[in-house]
């Protein structure tokens, strides 16, 4: 096990990294990088936003695949999860970050598709991503030697607040917590660990076009850091519980929120 400050970096480890075009994933893609990361496999859905990112990453001097991916279908992940290991031999730490909330409705005029849709996105999609990198591990010749691996997911303030017209998101926010600790308890006797960050709300292209300045000016006022996060903010808490320094971590949720009151 690393000590001193090497604890924290990430030598040694590939990391696969979803959502990882722009925003949140884009920046803890480029933290592990210079983390020290032996590699990065970024995935999303458009192929030319990923190569975009893989340069910059390649440009920090670290070994990157960029892998086009929905994260919400089987044979999709699962060929993910097949060419990293193809790649680099191994995936050693796994950053579930696809999310989002396509639409905000009061429950009773949500159709069940767009329901779906949402869990698919949130929930499904970390189940499937983490499945068949578990499975990855557990083929290894090593397993059940699996100390220094690790899951992070990126979960949401959400999942821990109600929020108006948004009840499909916080419910799969919610129950990412819950798969999480589940998911810490069955790879514990391997030495594997699994944790959650939940950012509340974060600067990002996205959010900077699609929210009113009024909202942003009202949400301040329960935030006592007085500010939005930045995405990169969000990326150094992944490296941690990425990293050696966190080896007794496990089954955690990493509030990333300025001390939000909901």
């Amino acid at each position: 096990m690393s000590s001193g400050d090497d604890a924290f970096g990430l030598a040694g480890k590939v990391v696969l990294v979803t959502g990882a075009s722009r925003g949140i994933g884009r920046a803890i893609a480029e933290e592990v990088a210079d983390a020290g990361a032996e590699a990065v496999v970024v995935a999303a859905r458009g192929a030319d936003t990923l190569e975009v990112v893989g340069k910059e990453i390649l440009a920090r001097g670290c070994p990157v695949e960029c892998v086009p991916v929905d994260v919400t279908q089987e044979e999709s992940v699962d060929a993910l999860v097949a060419r990293a290991v193809d790649r680099f031999g191994r995936v050693d730490t796994l950053v579930n970050n696809v999310g989002g909330a396509s639409f905000k409705l009061p429950l009773h005029e949500i159709q069940t598709d767009g329901w779906r849709k949402t869990l698919d996105l949130n929930l499904t999609s970390t189940f499937l991503m983490s499945r068949a990198v578990v499975r990855s591990w557990r083929a290894a010749p090593e397993w059940p030697d699996a100390a220094g691996r690790a899951i992070v997911v990126v979960g949401s303030s959400a999942g821990f607040h109600g929020r108006p017209a948004l009840s499909p998101y916080v419910a799969s926010k919610h129950a990412l917590v819950g798969l999480t600790r589940t998911l810490a308890r069955e790879l514990a006797p391997s030495g594997a660990r699994a944790n959650l960050v939940a950012p509340h709300l974060v600067e990002t292209e996205l959010t900077r076009n699609q929210q009113r300045p009024e909202f942003k000016q009202e949400s301040l006022t329960r935030i006592p850091l007085g500010r939005w996060g930045e995405a990169e903010e969000v990326a150094r808490a992944v490296r941690f519980l990425a990293s050696d320094a966190a080896s007794y971590i496990t089954g955690a949720c990493l509030m990333v929120d300025g001390g939000h009151e909901s």
